[in-house]
């Protein structure tokens, strides 16, 4: 059971990405890229870039053109980001239960076997 607990929650982890795949998924473009906006990792605003040709907009233009870049990239994340717990807390649970694994089925062993030989002296007759 503690090997299928294990197997599941590896299957729950998120897939590693590298770091290009990831900023991507965090991304937002508006405007045909002269907007950019960048959530970092932690799923706050990072960045937002603008292109200086955009600044011959007017402030109204330029404003609503930074909104949609950064609604992009909230979209973005959201269809890049499956509702999982953070990849950390399934390795510590993992490492947890291979530790209980490692410790108490032999002792669980050792236990079953003690009573299994006082079960054979009882049927023999024997006290001890």
């Amino acid at each position: 059971m503690l090997d299928a607990a294990r197997c599941a929650l590896r299957a729950a982890s998120p897939a590693p990405q590298d770091e290009e795949t990831a900023r991507q998924q965090r991304l937002g473009e508006s405007a045909d890229g002269q907007v950019r906006a960048e959530f970092g990792a932690d799923g706050r605003l990072a960045a937002v870039t603008l292109d200086p040709r955009l600044l011959r907009l007017g402030t109204q233009e330029i404003g609503e053109h930074v909104v949609a870049a950064v609604n992009a990239a909230i979209d973005a994340m959201r269809a890049g980001a499956a509702p999982v717990p953070a990849a950390g807390d399934l390795s510590q649970l993992t490492e947890q239960l291979q530790e209980v694994r490692d410790t108490a089925v032999p002792r669980l062993g050792a236990f079953l076997q003690t009573l299994t030989e006082a079960q054979q002296r009882m049927a023999r007759g024997g006290g001890r």
